[in-house]
């Protein structure tokens, strides 16, 4: 009788144990801590609600995951990335300027993704190719565009009537535009035609980019290591904008005209129409901006790049996994409605749907929708920002009239030379 007992405790202990190590198991599974990643970027306003609230969702879908999400002013964002991989500190994760990204790529604090993309069967094809190559570097990808914009035509409509111009039927070509901006400006009452950025500074080099490219140049060399803007196009370029100063057109002054209501047209970035329909106190529109007639369809962009800064391994693939849900083509659609921003992928670009809501909400931005694909990027070398500061500074003494435009070219391309050997 006791050996029958013992038998069957035995075998009921054998029945009982799958069952507790299936529970332990469970507890220990139900014990991890969930993987912890730091995500720094400086969207605020609108567009840091919006990605607060895709983090949260991303959090709550993928318990296993715990995104914080940090925000870092955008002046701050550069020094503080580079003050935390001299420290030892850096983020999981970060987004941000795509100027920043062949400094950041070159830094070494930066995981290749190449790996990731294959493993997990992402199409690059899709993103737009000038976007992508700003993270490229010896065929290795540091990151994937979140956001982009570019610049395009903003055009007073109540201006335009007040001129007997149609604002329905938009200049297409330069000479189109230096003609309309001549019968729009009204030097009397301060009203320019078209609003140039004659600072220097980067806000005179995005802009005039966007004439140099439409001429059909380019800011450097295709390898990166010399001007190459002072060409036929630049000079093209140069002479355009001196053209609607001589014409009266254009006189020189600060920048902001067109937001007051003293400009008929500006170029200005897609960023803005969120904020003009709100509260520009006058009628307006977008259009494409022009190119000469044997030019090209041309534009500035920029934009945001998500990035690894994780060094361990599980970490780096939970970053991955976040930002490759963050740039798919459903989650970016919501992403652009909510932002403004515009497609970084043509599967955004051309779907119905989207197309669908920005006819029905916001029609001023498909401009810039269409014209994200003659997009380009600034040239991606570390040096870029310094490389804008003196090609400004001596595309500014032509304007006023202090160098004449090949002197100023030819002054802008040695400075630049002499930061880039």
């Amino acid at each position: 009788m006791k050996r029958a007992s013992v038998i069957l405790a035995i075998a009921a202990l054998l029945l009982v144990a799958p069952v507790l190590q299936g529970f332990s198991q469970v507890h220990v599974a139900s014990a991890q801590d969930p993987i912890k990643l730091v995500f720094w970027n400086y969207w605020d306003g609108t567009n840091g609600e919006k990605i607060q609230e895709l983090v949260d969702r991303y959090n709550e879908e993928h318990p296993e995951v715990e995104i914080e999400n940090v925000f870092v002013g955008w002046g701050e964002l550069l020094p503080k990335l580079q003050l935390a991989v001299a420290g030892g500190d850096a983020p999981d994760l970060a987004a941000a300027d795509m100027v920043w990204m062949p400094a950041l790529a070159n830094s070494g604090a930066l995981v290749p993704l190449n790996a990731f993309i294959e493993a997990s069967g992402t199409d690059t094809s899709d993103f737009y190719p000038a976007l992508l190559s700003v993270n490229t570097y010896d065929d290795q990808i540091y990151g994937l565009p979140v956001s982009t914009n570019n610049l395009e035509l903003f055009i007073n409509t109540d201006l335009f009537e007040a001129a007997g111009l149609d604002a329905s039927a938009p200049p297409a070509t330069w000479d189109e535009l230096a003609a309309a901006a001549a019968q729009c400006a009204d030097p009397d009452s301060g009203v320019v035609g078209m609003e140039l950025y004659t600072q220097p500074g980067e806000g005179l080099t995005w802009q005039f980019q966007v004439y140099l490219w439409g001429a059909g140049g380019d800011f450097l060399s295709e390898d990166l290591t010399q001007a190459a803007f002072n060409s036929e196009a630049g000079l093209q370029a140069l002479n355009f904008w001196l053209s609607l100063i001589d014409s009266g057109a254009y006189t020189l002054s600060d920048w902001g005209l067109f937001g007051q209501g003293q400009a008929c047209m500006v170029l200005d970035g897609s960023w803005m129409v969120g904020g003009m329909a709100e509260s520009a106190p006058f009628n307006w529109t977008t259009a494409a901006m022009p190119a000469p007639a044997d030019g090209q369809p041309a534009t500035n962009m920029g934009g945001e790049h998500a990035f690894i800064m994780a060094q361990d391994e599980a970490k780096q693939q939970a970053a991955w996994d976040f930002i490759n849900w963050l740039t798919s083509t459903d989650v970016q659609i919501e992403w652009d409605e909510a932002t403004a921003f515009m497609p970084v992928r043509d599967s955004v670009a051309t779907n119905e749907a989207y197309m669908s809501w920005i006819n029905e909400n916001e029609p001023r931005l498909l401009p810039f929708v269409d014209m994200q694909q003659y997009a380009h990027n600034r040239p991606p070398v570390e040096q870029y920002s310094e490389l804008s500061d003196v090609f400004s500074a001596m595309i500014e003494r032509a304007l006023y009239g202090q160098m004449d435009p090949q002197e100023a070219l030819d002054a802008a391309e040695a400075a630049v030379n002499s930061l880039l050997s």
